[in-house]
């Protein structure tokens, strides 16, 4: 069984010059318990059309992996999945920019996408989204944000060479609990110096599958609340998006 739970909350600083919020994130639960799939995407702030792009590329990377994933599929099958995948994403990218009448630039955007899929668990990442497995009582980064030799580097699904340079794996251990997040919350929750994973935020999150009472909308909600609250936009300004995922056995 599969559950989960996400949000995506604009940051003070899109507030204060009344941009929209530039993330995005999309999931899809697969049938006959096969797993899921789930994605972030955020849209950079130099893109005039960033949210636009975000959405775009999040929803759909879920919807071709949906279609195209096969149970005979291999993990180096699997694997090419899913970097063709960002490539038609690219291609789609464009389409919507000429649509719109901007440069596919206009459009750029981050994209990470985890699959887990009969069994076993598979990512891509183009940028600097990240992802997390808890098992047991222990976290892991799961997928790293991408680093350029300099500061400013930037990695987007816009572009075929960040999609050519991307990171496309097996995870070689399989998580019950997963975290997608974009960077804004990555730089609050996980340690800057060691990659250490913070205990104290991400375990109430993970504990709300617990409960008798659990209701996706309503904790969707409670996610909202607190993405968007003080505590929060004191330690970053930044657009912020979390999903949260169980598997569990039926």
């Amino acid at each position: 069984m599969v559950r989960l739970y996400g949000a995506s909350v604009v940051g003070t600083s899109h507030l204060s010059t009344e941009t929209p919020c530039h993330d995005n994130h999309a999931y899809q639960i697969l049938p006959n318990g096969l797993g899921f799939i789930a994605c972030v995407s955020d849209g950079m702030g130099s893109a005039s059309h960033a949210e636009l792009g975000s959405l775009t590329a999040s929803t759909f990377i879920v919807n071709f992996l949906e279609k195209h994933l096969d149970v005979k599929m291999d993990d180096e099958d699997i694997i090419t999945l899913i970097k063709e995948g960002f490539i038609e994403t690219n291609d789609e990218l464009l389409e919507v920019a000429k649509i719109n009448e901007v440069n596919i630039k206009d459009l750029n955007a981050t994209l990470l996408v985890f699959v887990s899929f009969n069994g076993s668990q598979y990512y891509g990442q183009v940028g600097d989204c990240a992802a997390i497995g808890k098992i047991e009582d222990e976290y892991e980064v799961i997928a790293k944000q991408q680093r350029g030799e300099y500061a400013n580097a930037t990695f987007s699904i816009c572009n075929l060479e960040s999609i050519e340079n991307g990171i496309y794996e097996k995870c070689d251990k399989f998580y019950p609990m997963i975290a997608l997040m974009s960077d804004g919350i990555e730089s609050i929750s996980i340690s800057a110096k060691d990659k250490t994973v913070s205990h104290l935020f991400y375990d109430p999150f993970f504990k709300v599958f617990s409960h008798e009472n659990y209701n996706q909308e309503e904790v969707q909600k409670s996610l909202e609340r607190f993405l968007a609250s003080d505590r929060i936009n004191k330690k970053t300004d930044d657009d912020k998006t979390l999903l949260f995922v169980e598997v569990r056995d039926e």
